[in-house]
């Protein structure tokens, strides 16, 4: 009978810690105000999920680019949306708003994609 508490006691050890060691999702907040991202740099890990809010904190109209990921957002005053990827390989990924004149202005950011 002790061997076999045992052996219960392990698998019900193994299925407990199995939900630890998950890979949960890489959380970013991006502010776009004035002419910039903040923050302008942003690095997740390959083969991780990201969630990705981006935040429109102007009273006028941006948008949020990130042409690797198929992100196309335009963004009107004061908005907030969400979106989710996961990038498979490494790698440096510039974002930037597609609003006429502002990348030009300095509207643009970079991702770092680590392994």
């Amino acid at each position: 009978m002790t061997v076999l508490r045992s052996l219960l006691l392990a698998g019900i050890l193994l299925i407990a810690l199995s939900g630890c060691g998950g890979q949960e999702s890489q959380s970013i907040t991006i502010q776009a105000r004035g002419m910039s991202f903040t923050p302008g740099t942003v690095t997740v890990r390959a083969g991780r999920a990201v969630s990705l809010r981006i935040i429109n904190r102007d009273g006028y109209a941006h948008a949020f680019d990130l042409d690797e990921f198929d992100i196309h957002a335009p963004l009107s005053a004061k908005e907030t949306q969400n979106f989710s990827f996961t990038p498979a390989t490494p790698g440096r990924f510039p974002f930037y708003c597609s609003s006429p004149g502002h990348q030009m202005a300095g509207m643009e950011g970079l991702l770092i994609v680590e392994p």
